[in-house]
């Protein structure tokens, strides 16, 4: 029998390979991530006739003769390139932009790797994919093994805040309160000390000259105050000055007395009252401390240690601040009254604090003014019962792969990363107040009440050396083949893992034209072969009627 006809054979075989391979491509036009295939091929044996012979000195050589004997498939390979955003609006719709895979397992804990990256919460909270295979996830940016960790978002929390405790209070660093929205600014802030009217009942004052000088002295204890009339036409430039800063424009109508502790009286009558009240103010004096950048890596209790200081060198002892339970206490002993200066003010600690609003809402008398909570910590347990549970109606996440759940009452819950590369849950409350756990005794954020860690909000990658190794499974996913070499996991933008992209999918790389134009081509191949399989036919069919 003719060879034509194996050879021509071999040539349809091959060129059917590729029609399937082809209309595999274009079936997969719309599939999420689909990697497109390309078939090569290459030469079976040769018939030799003649391996030819070197030339000699007498005769030239000759080249071999060979009569081929067809062609075979080469090899199927994958086309990895990334396909374009198709974007869906969907935030739980990723696309990895650059390296690696996303790592699912099914329900037996094997693994598979995908690009696909449509993915749901399902009612226990696990993302998983459209067939309901789990997502893995990871805190290690660069590991030889999968975490086997999925990826779980708490549904349901009950969260219990509280300002710190006065002993772990005092020892965090001013820069670490995590109740201060802004922090703590570097500058000056400044009280004013006295200022404002004290009432004064007139039956306490005894005329000792008439009309020109009078004593104070409720009760009839020590400390009596003397105050003398004010000679209008011989004031001093400062007790002028005090006088404006006090009563405003300074009347020669009216009568002013003027006591032996600083305090001013202002009458409008030349006839000082034997009944009802009298104002008695004093001059406006100021207390300020000024926060350095040490203050701001110093504990809180030396950092209000160095305010009591510095206060008690001003004169002022008796204006001192403390450490209490969630905050601080101002406490006003002096006497006087204390106010927030309007001018001045270039550190925000008092307002920061929400010391600013408890001062100016003082009222007369008031010796205790209280911070907001100037640090608060978090118990975090799993509670389905709970009335104070909140509940998670969203959730998000980041280039980086790191899942954040929002809840119903407008806090949240992720992972961050300190300097060591060590995962920390982070609590964010309604008020945007974000609490960290330090992975330390005393935490901020104790998390211990859940079954969570951190590893199951954080998508791990995963990535191979040859991933034309890779073996292709049904649902968008792929196994690890023996071709595909060295595989490592980790974390999306970072070690050479690509970023995540949210609110679309990676679509198919499958380009049109060239699939039309490779399916023209394997056409035309099976064509010509087809041809060439009826004339080898047509000639044994004339040799089989030579004998005839």
């Amino acid at each position: 029998m003719s060879q034509a006809l194996y050879t021509s054979k071999t040539g349809l075989d091959a060129g059917q390979t590729q029609i399937d391979v082809i209309a595999n491509n274009v079936a997969n036009i719309n599939t999420t991530a689909f990697k497109s295939a390309n078939v090569t091929f290459s030469t079976l044996f040769s018939n030799t006739l003649s391996s030819g012979s070197a030339a000699t000195r007498n005769g030239g050589g000759t080249n071999p003769r060979q009569i081929g004997l067809g062609t075979q498939v080469a090899s199927i390979s994958r086309d990895f390139s990334s396909g374009s955003f198709l974007q869906t609006g969907y935030n739980s719709d990723l696309m990895i932009s650059g390296n690696g895979y996303f790592v699912v397992q099914d329900g037996s804990g094997t693994q598979y790797l995908t690009r696909d990256g449509h993915f749901t919460l399902d009612s226990a909270g696990n993302l998983v994919t459209a067939a309901g295979y789990k997502v893995v996830g990871t805190t290690n940016e660069y590991s030889a093994r999968s975490s086997d960790v999925t990826v779980r978002v708490p549904s349901i929390l009950n969260v219990a805040l509280s300002g710190t405790p006065q002993d772990e209070l005092a020892e965090k660093t001013v820069n670490d309160l995590n109740a201060l929205a802004q922090g703590v600014s570097p500058g000056t802030f400044i009280l004013n000390v006295g200022g404002t009217s004290q009432s004064c009942a007139a039956a306490d004052f005894t005329e000792v000259n008439p009309g020109q000088e009078y004593t104070y002295n409720p009760g009839g204890g020590g400390g009596a105050v003397t105050y003398n009339r004010m000679d209008m036409a011989a004031l001093t430039t400062e007790d002028r000055n005090n006088m404006t800063e006090l009563f405003g424009e300074v009347s020669p109508t009216d009568v002013y007395y003027k006591g032996t502790d600083g305090t001013y009286i202002k009458l409008d009558s030349e006839t000082f009252p034997t009944t009802g009240n009298i104002s008695v103010r004093n001059v406006q004096a100021q207390v300020s401390y000024t926060v350095g950048e040490g203050d701001l890596n110093s504990t809180l209790e030396d950092f209000v240690n160095s305010i009591n200081n510095s206060f008690n060198s001003q004169g002022y002892p008796d204006i001192q601040f403390s450490v209490i339970d969630g905050g601080l206490q101002l406490e006003n002993n002096s006497g006087e009254d204390i106010s927030v200066a309007n001018d001045g003010q270039t550190s925000n600690f008092l307002s920061e604090t929400g010391l600013v609003d408890a001062i100016d809402a003082a009222t007369d008398g008031q010796t205790l003014f209280y911070s907001e909570d100037m640090n608060q910590s978090a118990v975090i347990s799993n509670s389905y019962n709970s009335a104070d549970a909140i509940k998670r109606i969203d959730w998000s996440v980041s280039e980086s792969g790191v899942l954040t759940a929002k809840y119903n009452d407008g806090s949240e819950l992720t992972v961050t990363f300190d300097d060591n590369g060590r995962a920390l849950w982070q609590y964010t409350t309604a008020d945007k107040v974000v609490i960290t756990a330090s992975g330390l005794a005393n935490s901020d954020l104790d998390m211990s009440g859940t079954d969570f860690i951190p590893a199951n909000m954080v998508i791990e990658m995963g990535t191979v050396i040859n991933d034309s190794g890779l073996v292709a499974e049904t649902d968008n996913m792929w196994s690890i083949g023996p071709n595909a070499g060295e595989f490592a996991y980790g974390m999306s933008n970072a070690n050479g893992f690509g970023s995540i992209k949210t609110g679309g999918l990676e679509g198919s790389n499958v380009d049109m034209a060239t699939e039309l134009s490779n399916m023209i081509i394997a056409q035309r191949a099976i064509q010509v072969n087809s041809r060439v399989f009826s004339t080898a036919s047509s000639i044994l069919e004339t040799l089989a009627y030579l004998g005839q």
